[in-house]
C-alpha cells in the first residue's frame, strides 16, 4: 500500500483555506515553524498520526478528512473487470493524488467517454 503525502498535503490546504486561516497562523497555532508547515501542505514531509490529529483539532475537521483519498492501489490494472465497481476503483487509483483540477479533467473525459458509447449504441 501506498500513501499519497501530496494528497494529504492538498486536503491540509483545502482545511485551512476553508477555515480563513492562512499558513502562519496555522503553523502558530500549531506551535510548528511556518517552513515545517509548507512542507507538510505541499507533502514534501509526511506528518505523524499526532500531527494530523493536531493540524485537523485545528483546521476544525477530522482526520478521517486529511487522510480521504491518500491510499493508493498498488495493483491498479489497466483492464478493469465487469463489475461497475472495480471500474470505480480503478479510476478511483488513477485519480488518487491528483491535483483538483485533474480530476475535472478526467471526470470531463469519462463523461464524453460515456456520451459518445451511448450515442454509438443508438445507431
Amino acid at each position: 500500500m501506498l500513501v499519497s503525502h501530496k494528497t494529504i498535503g492538498r486536503n491540509i490546504r483545502s482545511a485551512r483555506q476553508s477555515a480563513g486561516l492562512t499558513q502562519e497562523q496555522t503553523a502558530e497555532r500549531l506551535r510548528i515553524s511556518q517552513l515545517h508547515f509548507g512542507r507538510l501542505e505541499r507533502g514534501e514531509r509526511p506528518a505523524s498520526l499526532e500531527q494530523l490529529a493536531q493540524i485537523a483539532g485545528v483546521l476544525g475537521v477530522t482526520t478521517a478528512s486529511l487522510l480521504n483519498g491518500c491510499v493508493m492501489d498498488e495493483q491498479f490494472t489497466a483492464a478493469p473487470s465487469d463489475s461497475a465497481v472495480s471500474l470505480a476503483q480503478s479510476v478511483a487509483a488513477l485519480a488518487n493524488g491528483c491535483s483538483p483540477k485533474a480530476r475535472a479533467l478526467m471526470l470531463s473525459l469519462c463523461q464524453a467517454v460515456a456520451q459518445s458509447d451511448k450515442e454509438s449504441e443508438t445507431k
